[in-house]
């Protein structure tokens, strides 16, 4: 059997399509988590870090956090107290505000207020 006939058998095996078409999707979910993160930070962000280099970060959210948010974000820093659909975080790594940004259930990441 040649490698020709091998290849449009994969082809037409309907096994094969599926696998390739789920692996479509999720590259294209990556793709659009990617592209929603850009510009949901603030600029003023990355501007403090403290001697660890971490940031405190508030957690803007579209709806009322409840247990599921809290445990999620606390993956990425410590919880310091919400107001109304804000998340206050302290301790968060550069890396945790990259994955905070990608999560399509977040609105935006605010500089945190002097006072909160």
């Amino acid at each position: 059997m040649s490698a020709r006939s091998l290849g449009s058998r994969a082809v037409r095996s309907a096994t094969l399509r599926r696998i390739a078409l789920v692996l479509l999707l999720v590259l294209l979910y990556q793709v659009w988590l990617g592209v929603q993160a850009v510009g949901k930070a603030e600029p003023g962000l990355a501007g403090a870090p403290d001697e660890r280099g971490r940031f405190d970060v508030d957690v803007v959210l579209g709806f009322q956090p409840e247990r599921y948010h809290f445990l999620r974000l606390q993956d990425h820093g410590r919880v310091a107290g919400t107001t109304d659909t804000t998340v206050h975080l302290r301790g968060v790594s550069p890396a945790g505000v990259d994955a905070l940004a990608r999560e399509y259930w977040i609105e935006s990441l605010a500089v945190p207020d002097s006072d909160a």
